[in-house]
């Protein structure tokens, strides 16, 4: 059986980083085009997922698959449901997707919603740490929200059901699209999250260790790495922290991907 990485052509240095450390495990590893996925991956009659019709799929690592853009593409959506219904093990699965969608972080920042999978003594402490997310549900409790944007655009982003950076709004767009949707119920697919004030800290970028810009004032966010696996009957069986990720991005720059230019990959230094 292999492993097969779906792939768009966008960072394959840290996508080889990982297909190296699996091939050292004597583990066979195949790169496809999003295209191959669609047109060359089948189910055979023990529902095995396989690839060109003898290559058996154990573990499909996508990097793909997170845009709507992606679904475009003929045969990606039939070859997605092929895939989620047989035996291979989808990095990530439609469920693990879907729970890492914007909708869901909003409900995991509410208190009712949170109680049903944090122990009472931890919540207050998960709440201390999430930002505010708003609903727009189009109701009175959505129409508030968009009110506190129209007043404050200074306090809030706007977000879509979106992954991959450069999809967010701010400020006067923010405010425009607000008014656009004010009535409609596409309004409910976007969630408005308090924009979070991080420490500015002077800094340098450099590239290929040469430094190309003088001292600029920049913003850092810190994430976490986890590893969660859940297996049918069983629930989940690994949830564990792996490690950090810190971006570093000019002061001035509202957006904060790292794939999409906007940041860049740094290193924390705890104290």
């Amino acid at each position: 059986s292999s492993g097969i990485n779906a792939e768009w052509p966008l960072r394959p240095g840290d996508q080889q980083g990982i297909l190296n450390a699996v091939e050292d495990l004597n583990i066979p590893t195949i790169r496809i085009s999003i295209e191959e996925f669609a047109n060359k991956t089948q189910v055979d009659g023990d529902n095995r997922f396989m690839y060109d019709g003898t290559v058996e799929i154990a573990v499909m690592y996508l990097r793909v698959l997170y845009d709507p853009s992606h679904y475009q593409i003929p045969g990606v959506w039939e070859a997605r449901k092929r895939m989620e219904l047989s035996r291979t093990i989808p990095v990530p699965n439609v469920r693990h997707q879907i729970v890492n969608m914007k909708l869901f972080q909003m409900l995991l920042s509410q208190r009712s919603f949170l109680g049903r999978y944090a122990e009472p003594g931890d919540i207050d402490r998960l709440l201390d740490v999430f930002g505010e997310v708003l609903p727009l549900s189009l109701d009175a409790e959505g129409d508030a929200n968009a009110r506190k944007a129209l007043l404050h655009p200074d306090r809030y982003v706007l977000k879509p059901q979106r992954e991959g950076g450069g999809n967010n709004l701010w400020g006067e767009d923010m405010v425009a699209m607000l008014e656009k949707l004010r009535g409609n119920p596409e309004r409910s697919k976007f969630i408005l999250m308090r924009i979070i004030d991080t420490p500015v800290t002077p800094n340098r970028f450099l590239l290929h260790g040469s430094e190309i810009t003088g001292v600029q004032d920049t913003k850092s966010e810190l994430g976490l790495y986890s590893t969660y696996c859940t297996v049918e009957g069983c629930g989940e069986v690994r949830n564990n922290y792996e490690g950090v990720l810190l971006r570093t991005k000019l002061a001035t720059s509202l957006e904060g991907g790292v794939a999409v230019g906007y940041s860049v990959i740094d290193s924390p230094f705890f104290t």
